[in-house]
């Protein structure tokens, strides 16, 4: 059954009581450590009564909470335990409860990197070594896509916070192409992840468009407290992807219908996993399939095409076969 903190608190509290031997507890004993634990802990003033206790009591005794204390009551005055060795500290966990705290650990250590969390690692750490001790050895069922040498995940919480709370950024960028960082002013207003790296997307100061930075590539970010934030008028996340792959977009460019041909082989991958939602099949031909999706051209879209080499050829616009064409034969040169 559900149980608040406030009762866990007193339960703990009771529990290393009844384990300390060497004095003997009366119920009013149990009462005022209670009321200083949930002090020392919660802050809180209260005066629990005995009625709470002695319910507290016959809940650890009982199997509601799957403590099922040997709890005694000697000389009809002072409370024990008649296992000198018992603690519900010690009570071993059962094969559905170490289930869900293995998916609850598995999930929070997605959220690394937000300081949010930070307090959680340590606990995280002991959730695992607690499983680990409990359960036999066994191979992972489930496996998240991570990447633990990925960089920048150090700006993520500096950054959700400017973006909370409408902060103008100082950031010092460096780009692939670049010799050397620059220094940006920037309104932050979202982060994003694609293929298990992060981005911030925002506007420069004096700046009319998105932009979009990576944050393996920032190399510093001070913040601007007393700059002016400037919300962008038209920019949408809820429907800003929704043209593009990936994450950067051309507001030159409308969007545009691509056609391609899949082989029989790769087409059955492609239907499964659509490049885009606005992914459709046009025909079934000889030997594999024709698709077309509508999307703003981006590198993106043109790696993924790419990606697949000799299972797909783009048959349309001419001007994205000319592309793709191009790299294709810069591929092969590099083979020659």
């Amino acid at each position: 059954m559900p149980v608040n903190r406030n009762a866990l608190i007193r339960y703990r509290t009771i529990d290393k009581c009844l384990q300390n031997r060497r004095r003997k507890w009366t119920i009013e004993d149990l009462m005022d450590a209670c009321n200083e634990a949930l002090y020392e802990y919660e802050g809180m003033d209260s005066n629990i009564s005995m009625r709470t206790i002695r319910l507290d009591l016959n809940a650890m005794r009982s199997d509601s909470l799957g403590y099922n204390a040997p709890i005694v009551v000697i000389s009809k005055k002072y409370y024990t335990y008649e296992d000198a060795d018992y603690s519900i500290a010690n009570i071993p966990l059962t094969t559905q409860d170490l289930g869900i705290l293995q998916e609850v650990s598995d999930l929070l250590r997605q959220f690394k990197g937000f300081s949010h969390f930070n307090e959680v690692s340590e606990m995280v750490n002991r959730l695992e070594d607690k499983i680990h001790s409990e359960q036999y050895r066994q191979a992972p069922v489930i496996d998240f896509e991570k990447n633990e040498l990925l960089t920048g995940i150090q700006w993520l919480d500096i950054l959700y916070k400017a973006i909370v709370n409408k902060t103008t950024l100082l950031l010092s960028y460096q780009s692939f192409k670049a010799r050397a960082a620059n220094d940006v002013v920037f309104y932050p207003y979202l982060l994003k992840e694609y293929r298990n790296r992060w981005f911030i997307l925002g506007m420069k100061k004096q700046g009319k468009e998105i932009i979009t930075f990576a944050l393996d590539r920032i190399q510093n970010i001070n913040l601007l407290d007393k700059e002016l934030f400037i919300q962008h008028k038209h920019f949408d996340p809820h429907t800003y992807f929704d043209n593009i792959i990936g994450v950067t977009r051309n507001y030159a460019e409308s969007p545009t219908t691509v056609v391609f041909w899949a082989s029989q082989y790769h087409a059955p991958y492609i239907k499964t996993k659509p490049l885009h939602p606005s992914q459709k099949i046009v025909e079934e031909v000889k030997g594999g399939t024709h698709f077309s999706i509508e999307v703003i051209p981006n590198f993106e879209m043109e790696r993924e095409l790419i990606g697949f080499g000799e299972g797909i050829k783009v048959l349309s616009p001419n001007n994205i076969v000319r592309q793709i064409k191009r790299k294709v034969r810069l591929m092969h040169e590099l083979y020659e």
